[in-house]
């Protein structure tokens, strides 16, 4: 099976949490909210991975990383769907040749 992927940063929290439970619950709520919006437009949850990413040197401070935490989608790929090409100025079209031919519209 074939699968479209889809990347998104895992939302940051607000630091107006009084103690650790009530962080630990809106993170929950705050992800679930997450999934659900995607499993409504088709994507299925894949994964969550937290990477390193390098931070440039500032004027007052050195090179360091940050933990960036990603979360992963994916759906099936539909094999029957038209193939997209790509034209002069970047952007991805249906082929016509592809597609096919409605006629014209009728009155009843």
């Amino acid at each position: 099976m074939a699968y479209d992927y889809k990347v998104q940063p895992v939302p940051k929290l607000d630091s107006k949490f009084f103690n650790s439970r009530s962080v630990g619950m809106r993170s929950a709520e705050m992800i679930q909210k997450m999934l659900e919006n995607e499993l409504r437009t088709g994507w299925e949850f894949f994964d969550i991975k937290t990477i390193k990413v390098p931070t440039k040197k500032g004027f007052l401070r050195s090179a360091s990383e940050k933990d960036v935490s990603l979360i992963f989608f994916r759906r099936q790929l539909v094999h029957n769907m038209p193939k997209m090409k790509e034209d002069k100025q970047g952007f991805n079209s249906i082929s016509t040749e592809q597609m096919p031919s409605l006629g014209p519209a009728k009155k009843d």
